[in-house]
């Protein structure tokens, strides 16, 4: 998959419009240049010498012509780069169902206009290179804090230049209600005691604690004789909710907070339970540093 980083690394010419003399220098950002044609539009990739804005182009390869390039009407925002590459595949594969049909050349390139009046493409685009991460979740409370979250980030695109999109791993903890079971806090809604707000009877037995070392170390400071089943539920280390993928989940230890770690052979990070959008952003964009150097 051909994808500039940037749609300033795009040069265009239209026919009439420039000087045959100005086509002697090119300007020195430009590493693809659209051509149009009355055909539509040539898409080459160039080398030029030289130094300052404008430079020599020593070398020009046609990538595309005209008939591999189809353009997409929609006007869309060129820095979503996972839309780009999932609308692009989309296209090619519409348009290439009709083509096999007239036995006609296939589509290998979508071009894009943008919000702004810019130009980019896509060439060969391949869904299998957007990076996924896993949200590793909780619930309730409803919608889990963390997802919820990183779903109104992604959608003002404050992620559109890593090519990344998001899948949920989540783990429904009202599974485990009962009179004797015992969450960390009452705000979950859910039934049974809660931490923070009941009483504990340590004469009683068939007590079931849901939730995290933090958990039973509060437990075990207010009732150091209470007998009970420990369900863990903390994502770092629990056998109920592993990730298949790169992944960002939450801890409620603040010395957590950014750790970048390793669960089931899947590099991940952690963001502190209460952290808010901007820290969750911040978050994100660390692990996508992080799985960039390893590629």
């Amino acid at each position: 998959m051909i994808f500039p980083e940037e749609y300033k690394h795009i040069g265009w010419t239209e026919k009439e419009k420039t000087r045959p003399a100005d086509r002697k220098k090119i300007y020195f950002l430009s590493e693809y240049v659209l051509e149009k044609t009355a055909g539509g539009y040539n898409l080459y990739s160039v080398e030029h010498t030289g130094s300052g804005f404008m430079r020599t182009p020593e070398k020009a390869q046609l990538i595309a012509k005209s008939e591999e390039i189809i353009f997409c009407e929609e006007i869309l925002n060129l820095k979503n780069r996972t839309l780009l590459i999932e609308k692009s595949a989309e296209i090619c594969r519409k348009e290439n169902e009709i083509r096999e049909k007239e036995k006609r050349p296939p589509v290998t390139t979508v071009l894009f206009k943008g919000i702004d009046r810019h130009l980019t493409f896509i060439k060969d685009p391949d869904p299998s290179e957007i990076l996924e991460i896993e949200i590793i979740d909780i619930y309730p409370p409803e919608p889990p804090w963390l997802s919820d979250c990183i779903k109104r980030l992604d959608t003002s695109n404050i992620f559109g230049d890593l090519q990344i999109k998001f899948t949920e791993k989540l783990a429904d903890i009202s599974v485990y209600q009962s009179e004797k079971t015992i969450y960390p806090c009452h705000s979950s809604g859910l039934s049974g005691k809660f931490l923070d707000s009941d009483t504990l009877d340590e004469n009683e037995s068939g007590w079931i604690l849901v939730g995290c070392d933090t958990s039973k170390q509060i437990i075990g400071n207010l009732y150091p004789n209470l007998k009970y089943e420990f369900i863990d539920m903390c994502p770092t280390h629990s056998e109920r909710i592993v990730p298949d993928k790169p992944f960002i989940m939450r801890c409620c230890k603040s010395e957590n907070s950014g750790r970048i770690i390793k669960i089931n052979g899947q590099i991940g990070i952690i963001v502190h339970w209460g952290a808010g959008e901007w820290q969750i952003a911040e978050n994100i964009r660390k692990l996508a540093a992080e799985l960039k150097k390893k590629e």
